[in-house]
């Protein structure tokens, strides 16, 4: 089956699908709550039930999430792992620490280009 890359906005979020990639752009000062990532779920398990895909969150803008571990805890099953590209010190700072309620495969860069090819690599794993 082929794949059609798609931007899709849900108000909070603007995200890039492609193949096997989503990058996330999450829009200045939003809150990210459990319901957020169950809109987050909805497009995976659209355009994503086939086929494994990595998530690429681009934070550009700065947000907050909420630390419930029920969140922590919320993966979609073909996912392979998530990457946080940082544009700040403070960013990758957080970004570690986020990385501590992980039990899957996460990463932290500092370029865009890196986190897609550790996603590629995560992806040619799983084949």
């Amino acid at each position: 089956m082929s794949f059609t890359s798609k931007t899709i906005d849900l108000g909070f979020i603007v995200m890039e699908l492609t193949e096997h990639c989503v990058t996330a752009t999450v829009k200045e000062g939003v809150l990210i709550e459990l319901e957020h990532i169950a809109a987050l779920h909805e497009v995976f398990a659209e355009y994503y039930s086939e086929r494994s895909f990595g998530y690429i969150d681009n934070r550009i803008n700065q947000y907050a999430i909420n630390l419930n571990p029920e969140l922590y805890n919320t993966r979609y099953a073909k996912m392979v792992g998530i990457a946080i590209v940082c544009y700040t010190d403070n960013c990758i700072k957080n970004a570690n620490f986020e990385k501590t309620f992980y039990n899957w495969p996460f990463g932290v860069f500092k370029d865009l280009d890196e986190a897609k090819l550790w996603i590629e690599k995560l992806i040619a794993e799983e084949k």
